[in-house]
């Protein structure tokens, strides 16, 4: 664990331990979402101006990747959303011009993913612009977590990996738009709970490395994944002859990581393409403990607590 890994664990230790939940909660910190005794599934996500975006990302994009990186936690628990609260601190003087064209765009977004903004809190910012988007969904199904795996059970992923992150390191106009207009399936985790076809899942916000990882901790078991699997675009792959450190180590894919029993590949094959989706298996998880991708022993994932650098 790195030093910064340290940081941000430190952090959630210290805000969490010894509280104890009550027993209308039903998963607290440490999956996608909280959820509730009434099956209703409850997330939030903050981005500060300088950490997670820059001064060149149009209030458009921004208004679309805040609400893309919320859904896609309520999604992967398996639950659609449905309402949204919103928090804003503008930075002074406030950009009148800014403020319209982002809240048109939000509205619009909320309108097509069918989300009611029921509240929320502005005020103004001496320093960065900060969003943070509160977003709740109900459960039509059993919830999906990251605990439900066990070893000898195949583990995929939904779309291509890395294209976030060749948008934002790379030269390559196509694959900036994806890392700041994310597509989160929204409609595969609920189908998959629906259909109890996936025993665990989680949204790939911080790299399959790290996201993995967390998946079989919570399940008790680990990993082994084979590299040649991992799907990438054909943009990323014309834009890099070195796409595996994208695909593992950057994350903001959004693309759905899940696990399922051998005897689903054909239901869950099935359900992708229902979907118009692209799912892929890219391993198993086994009973011995730890993460195993080959060529990816020494690389270095990103942390909410470091810069990130091209």
């Amino acid at each position: 664990m790195t030093k910064n890994e340290k940081g941000e664990a430190f952090v959630i230790q210290a805000l969490t331990a010894g509280h104890p939940l009550p027993a209308w909660v039903k998963t607290g910190p440490g999956d996608d979402a909280a959820i509730l005794e009434d099956g209703q599934v409850l997330t939030t996500d903050m981005m500060v101006q300088g950490v997670h975006f820059d001064e060149s990302i149009s209030p458009e994009a921004l208004a679309w990747k805040l609400l893309a990186i919320n859904t896609s936690d309520v999604a992967a628990c398996g639950a659609h959303a449905t309402w949204a609260m919103l928090s804003i601190a503008l930075p002074e003087p406030l950009d009148q011009a800014w403020t319209e064209r982002f809240s048109k765009a939000f509205k619009r977004r909320l309108l097509a993913l069918n989300i009611a903004l029921v509240g929320g809190d502005t005020t103004r910012s001496s320093g960065p612009l900060i969003l943070n988007l509160c977003v709740a969904g109900k459960l039509e199904g059993p919830a999906l977590l990251r605990s439900g795996a066990s070893p000898n059970e195949d583990i995929w992923v939904s779309g291509v990996l890395g294209d976030a992150s060749g948008g934002f390191h790379l030269n390559a106009p196509i694959l900036r738009e994806r890392f700041e207009q994310p597509h989160p399936p929204l409609a595969l985790g609920p189908a998959l709970a629906t259909a109890q076809l996936a025993t665990a899942a989680m949204d790939l916000s911080d790299g399959l490395l790290q996201d993995l990882e967390r998946l079989c901790t919570a399940s008790n078991c680990g990993g082994d994944i084979d590299p040649t699997k991992l799907p990438a675009s054909d943009e990323l792959l014309k834009a890099t002859e070195s796409p595996l450190r994208h695909q593992v180590a950057f994350g903001e894919d959004y693309q759905l990581l899940f696990t399922g029993k051998k005897a689903h590949r054909d239901a869950i094959t099935s359900l992708g393409e229902q979907l118009g989706l692209r799912l892929t298996r890219i391993g198993k998880t086994t009973k011995l403990l730890g993460l195993r991708i080959p060529g990816c022993d020494t690389m270095q994932v990103w942390t909410h607590f470091q810069e990130r650098t091209k």
